[in-house]
């Protein structure tokens, strides 16, 4: 077994400035757990404090049931593949795959074995003889996952590992490294700021900002019902529409869009009550051209259209209520909420838009970006 349990695990590099806040996680044997963030969140630095590469400032970390928190890295049965590959440039790839045994003393015929078995698994068999130079990026990824598989540990650490692949190669090794990892069964942690990689391999994601956890779940389940402001437009390829609203005479009120209470389902309407004021979100692929009985109509005007094959992402200008500056900037991390995004098929054309959205598809905020109502997730 090779669970992995945090318990209250934090590391600061300054006074008062923490680099990653007080964290549990417990991790399945055989899980793939995302951690995925904003550049400077606490990914890799959680990462380093797991492989023994840093000292945590306070917490307990366990692994296979073992207290790892004080054991030196070559203790501790962690193998870590980094972004820049990490290869011997004057090695072979069967000999690249072979240090880590040879450091340990293994024996010149179980080495040999293993080489052979993990360049099957990986499929390396042409490229043994090769260096490094002589391989395409991808192919170096496989070497230093090889390099890291043969030593057999009870966990993984990816640290970014797909960053320095273009993006036809990147969804190519990504599915590679999520067949490997259902195949072989490991536990394995993947540091990414890629919403994409987070939703596609994860079996749970750990959204992060400024070295705090924002929330824990299944990806599907994150990007259903998102903890706040901040998840709901981090873990999306195409972030939501935010606008601030008000609720007065039974309506809530976005200025381009008003929708009855009466309209809304009961709990969301329930989570409404007593407030004045509230943030909703609406995610681009909800909008869709209103009919005469829709109750909740967005008017708008396109601003500009981006097309990608049969589709279009369309920017809308449309009516807004004032909001405190720089308060949602601070609340989601974006910067960009002068205009909203439309995703359209490709025949639409119009300049002035009636969009519809069913209500439900509504997800609220309160004024600190905490999620309201059936869409809310909690942390984990």
């Amino acid at each position: 077994m090779s669970d992995l349990i945090l318990r209250g695990v934090s590391r600061s590099y300054a006074p008062g400035a923490p680099a990653l806040a007080p964290f549990d996680l417990a991790v399945r044997s055989g899980e793939l757990i995302v951690l995925v963030g904003p550049s400077g969140c606490g990914k890799s630095t959680l990462l380093k404090l797991i492989a023994g590469l840093e000292p945590a400032d306070a917490g307990r970390i366990e692994l296979g049931g073992r207290d790892i928190t004080r054991a030196e890295p070559r203790d501790r049965r962690i193998a870590m593949v980094f972004q820049n590959y990490a290869l011997y440039p004057h090695l072979s790839v069967a000999e690249n795959l072979a240090y880590p045994l040879r450091r340990a003393r293994v024996s010149r015929g179980e080495i040999a074995a293993k080489v052979a078995a993990t360049a099957a698994q990986l499929h390396l068999e042409p490229y043994l003889d090769r260096r490094p130079a002589q391989l395409s990026g991808g192919q170096k990824q496989r070497v230093a996952m090889g390099r890291a598989m043969i030593r057999e540990p009870d966990l993984f650490l990816l640290d970014e590992p797909l960053s320095n692949l273009d993006a036809a190669l990147r969804a190519h090794v990504r599915a590679e490294i999520a067949e490997l990892q259902r195949r072989l069964g490991v536990t394995m942690l993947y540091v990414t700021h890629d919403q994409v990689e987070a939703q596609t391999l994860a079996d749970r994601v750990v959204v992060l900002r400024d070295g705090a956890v924002q929330q824990v779940g299944p990806p599907r389940e994150v990007h259903a019902r998102p903890a706040n402001l901040f998840v709901a437009s981090f873990l999306a390829v195409v972030p939501p529409n935010v606008a601030p609203g008000r609720i007065a005479d039974g309506t809530l009120d976005l200025g381009a869009m008003q929708v009855a209470l009466d309209d809304l389902p009961d709990e969301m309407a329930a989570a409404l009550a007593g407030r004045d004021e509230v943030y909703v979100a609406i995610r681009p692929e909800a909008l869709s051209p209103a009919g005469p009985a829709d109750p909740a109509v967005l008017c708008a005007r396109a601003r500009r259209r981006e097309f990608v094959g049969r589709t279009q992402q369309v920017q809308l200008e449309a009516r807004r209520l004032p909001d405190l500056p720089g308060r949602l900037e601070r609340l989601t991390g974006r910067r960009d909420h002068e205009t909203m995004l439309w995703m359209a098929d490709d025949r639409s054309r119009e300049d002035a838009l009636r969009l519809a959205c069913r209500p439900e598809e509504l997800m609220l905020f309160d004024l600190d970006g905490a999620a309201l109502g059936p869409h809310g997730g909690g942390l984990v």
